[in-house]
């Protein structure tokens, strides 16, 4: 499996593209706003998408959902407890100034621990709530993409509507920092980093944070 990062859009959303190692089949994570570029090179390359994988719903993640479905016909994926932000998904893209096609349906709701994956590209899905209720982690064999749970340096924000700081701070420690130092982690901005690294120094969620080192 293969794993690759297109930073895309004003807001630097990284968009991933899984593909298998003996097929052109793909998976898409969070196909973010103003990534048409990739789209396209998806077609070029001939890849067929069978599944489009949503890290959370907040709109700058999904804005362009719709248009990679109807592109590739790909089914639609997300945990049950963002469904308040994607049945807002127009309303948030609007609020934020951004023009929004509006979002297609879920094929299916996912659930912690559920293998989401296909044939040569194994996923499966983390319920790592914080951000967003029903924020995902998806482990792969290339490392975890995390959308906004983890960054480098740093983590997701928690002053939007059903947000929240501690639940985060659970999620972060509790289930991530579960997985070996060297486990890479993909976020939804901005570059990657590794476990190891993100639990030594990072100033909000790292072993300093939690009082746990001097």
């Amino acid at each position: 499996m293969r794993l690759e990062r297109f930073p895309v859009g004003p807001l630097e959303n990284n968009l991933y593209l899984l593909t298998a190692d003996d097929s052109r089949d793909a998976i898409v994570v969070d196909p973010s706003m103003d990534s048409e570029a990739v789209l396209q090179e998806i077609k070029a390359r001939g890849l067929f998408v069978r599944r489009i994988l949503l890290t959370h719903a907040h709109f700058d993640h999904v804005l362009m959902t719709r248009r990679y479905h109807e592109v590739t016909g790909a089914p639609v994926w997300l945990h049950p407890e963002d469904r308040f932000w994607w049945d807002r998904a127009e309303t948030q893209a609007n609020h934020w100034g951004f023009a929004s096609d509006g979002a297609p349906p879920i094929a299916h709701w996912m659930e912690d621990g559920e293998a989401v994956g296909i044939p040569g590209i194994e996923v499966t899905a983390v319920h790592t709530p914080g951000h967003s209720p029903g924020s995902m982690t998806f482990v792969t064999g290339a490392g975890l993409v995390v959308g906004d749970v983890l960054f480098a340096g740093s983590v997701g924000r928690t002053d939007f509507p059903l947000s929240d700081w501690d639940t985060l701070v659970s999620s972060v420690r509790d289930v991530l920092f579960q997985y070996d130092d060297d486990t890479r982690v993909y976020p939804g901005h901005g570059l990657e980093t590794t476990i190891g690294h993100e639990r030594r120094t990072n100033p909000f969620v790292g072993d300093r944070a939690a009082g746990m080192e001097g």
